[in-house]
């Protein structure tokens, strides 16, 4: 079609030819996918860029295990990372790994990425006939043979094309330019063969109802601003998810330490057993002791293997939640991980609690959706009220003929048609239109109460999770110092009963409390690191980078980019 233009059709075969070229060049299902593909991502990149500048990529492709080969695959790979699934030696994963993992794998956060994916194709197709005409059209065919006992047979056929575009205006009018094209024929020759064509222009324009206050566009603008917040949502999830699996990681952490203490302990009541004994067979211990300290141990046993089948079980369930099959032969760095956390320690947040609650209303999507609620409120008591005014329409339109019979493509200009229309219409009974006007304000009031006590409910979360990161923070400097009392005791407990002065009791109890510290003091340590990462992010000050990375920003990520665009979701 593009290397035909008018001036290169000769006769009524070429259009006829051009008709049935645009009826078979339809497009296959896979070059349609790729077109929706196309249309989705441009507007996720357009948002993206409008709202957060730069993001990573965006992909909905999902290949899960990438590198198997099937069922009987012995590894998979994923990045640089070949991980067996075998009885051979595990994969050490470090966070950063598991990170990168969980952002192109997991199955969790494919299915976010496909709804946003989804969301942009239903937005751009509801872009079609606002930023660019629509094409639409069809081509149309029939042919019909009679039969007639003691008759010649006689035929018929007709043939016919449209082709349209439609432009939509702000405004609320309609631009629409057509081209029709029809063929009659009774099969016996060229001659009476007919070939018409016309060529139309309309323009409609709502001078009343519907007019000159971009109302036409409202829904449209809803839309696109509604697909900037969900990117905004997006990216928000993207940060949840990363800090989630941030903290699934160090929870199978806590219960590996957890294993480690236990086994540690174990250790220790066999020392303490054997000496008890030894003083029992010396006559210093009564054998209620030695009992005793046999029972603690086998207790502490009991609770080893409880504490490794949970462990295992978290492990597993880490797997699947990074998007990894169970049989995948992987461990955690540890102690490695655990012991760069205590490194580090448990890093301060430098921000009040007003702060951070000034704060979580400039960043956070859902004070914006829920601004953006009471705005569409406001603005559907504007639509209401609209509808009481009476339609006045005015429509003009130019017709311009082709010269029949035989020549369609010389379309006589000159004698064209002009029309002008103007359409009146208002209905008397109002009683639709007083009761949607009144639900609008009721919806209205409702939409003002339910922002003032969601702003409520941001304030108890705020102060919540406030609260509770400066308990964790207390909760770990209070058990870092029960560890050291915990050592002491038991290393006083232990010289004590060598020298006479302390019983089995004292011992067990010192070990006990030693155990019950240091697991204290791990729970604690990532407790608060989980705590205030969460924080972090509740206040956007946190990106996770295109391998997963969380990093922490020195300042929150404010949406300035849509300020000026959406300046209602940003009003106090």
């Amino acid at each position: 079609m593009r290397n035909c233009g008018w001036d290169r059709l000769r006769g009524p075969a070429g259009l006829a030819a051009v008709l049935c070229a645009a009826a078979m060049a339809g497009c296959t299902p896979a070059q349609y996918a790729k077109q929706a593909d196309r249309d989705a991502y441009r507007m996720v990149r357009e948002a993206q860029g409008f709202s957060l500048g730069a993001a990573r990529p965006f992909e909905v492709i999902y290949r899960p295990y990438a590198g198997a080969d099937g069922p009987a695959a012995k590894t998979i790979r994923i990045g640089e990372k070949v991980i067996p699934l075998t009885g051979e030696k595990p994969v050490t994963l470090g966070l950063d790994d598991c990170l990168e993992i969980a952002l192109s794998n997991s199955r969790n956060y494919q299915t976010r990425k496909e709804t946003l994916y989804a969301a942009a194709l239903a937005l751009a197709n509801a872009r079609r006939g606002w930023n660019f005409p629509v094409l639409g059209g069809a081509v149309t065919g029939q042919a019909d043979r009679w039969v007639v006992d003691g008759e010649a047979p006689a035929h018929s056929a007709t043939a016919g094309g449209e082709l349209s575009l439609t432009q939509r205006l702000v405004h609320g009018g309609e631009l629409t330019l057509g081209l029709g094209i029809d063929l009659v024929s009774d099969l016996l020759g060229w001659k009476s063969t007919t070939l018409g064509s016309l060529l139309s222009a309309n323009v409609t324009q709502p001078l009343l109802r519907g007019a000159w206050r971009g109302l036409a566009y409202e829904q449209q603008y809803r839309a696109e601003r509604d697909f900037v917040f969900s990117v905004l949502e997006y990216e928000r999830f993207t940060q949840e998810f990363a800090v989630d699996i941030l903290s699934r990681y160090y929870a199978v952490l806590r219960q590996r330490d957890e294993l480690e203490n236990e086994r540690a302990n174990i250790e220790r009541l066999k020392e303490t057993y054997a000496l008890t004994r030894t003083l029992v067979i010396g006559g210093l211990r009564s054998r209620i002791e030695e009992d005793q300290a046999e029972q603690n141990l086998l207790n502490a046993r009991v609770r080893f293997e409880v504490n490794q089948q949970g462990f295992q079980d978290a492990l597993d369930r880490f797997k699947v939640s990074l998007g990894l099959p169970v049989s995948a032969r992987v461990a955690m760095d540890y102690p490695g991980a655990l012991d760069e956390l205590n490194r580090i320690g448990p890093k301060p947040v430098a921000m009040k609690e007003g702060d951070a609650l000034a704060v979580a209303l400039l960043t956070r999507p859902d004070v914006l959706r829920s601004r953006a609620a009471m705005r569409d409120a406001e603005r559907d008591v504007e639509i209401a009220a609209d509808a009481f005014l009476p339609q006045l329409d005015v429509t003009l339109g130019i017709f311009a003929a082709g010269t029949e019979p035989h020549e369609a493509q010389r379309i006589r200009f000159h004698q064209h048609t002009r029309t002008a229309a103007v359409t009146f219409n208002y209905e008397l009974d109002q009683t639709d239109n007083r009761d949607a006007y009144r639900g609008a304000m009721i919806a209205l009031d409702q939409a003002r109460r339910g922002h003032e006590e969601f702003l409520d409910e941001l304030r108890l979360e705020i102060r919540g999770s406030y609260r509770a990161l400066t308990q964790a923070r207390r909760s770990y400097d209070l058990q870092k110092r029960s560890v050291t009392l915990a050592k002491r005791r038991r290393k006083l407990a232990v010289l004590q009963q060598k020298e006479g002065q302390a019983s089995a009791r004292d011992v067990l109890e010192a070990e006990d409390a030693l155990r019950r510290a240091q697991n204290g003091m791990t729970e604690a340590l990532i407790s608060y690191t989980t705590t205030r990462l969460r924080f972090l992010t509740t206040l956007g000050l946190v990106w996770v980078d295109e391998k997963g990375r969380v990093h922490e920003r020195a300042e929150p990520f404010k949406f300035d980019r849509i300020r000026k665009r959406y300046p209602r979701a940003f009003e106090p």
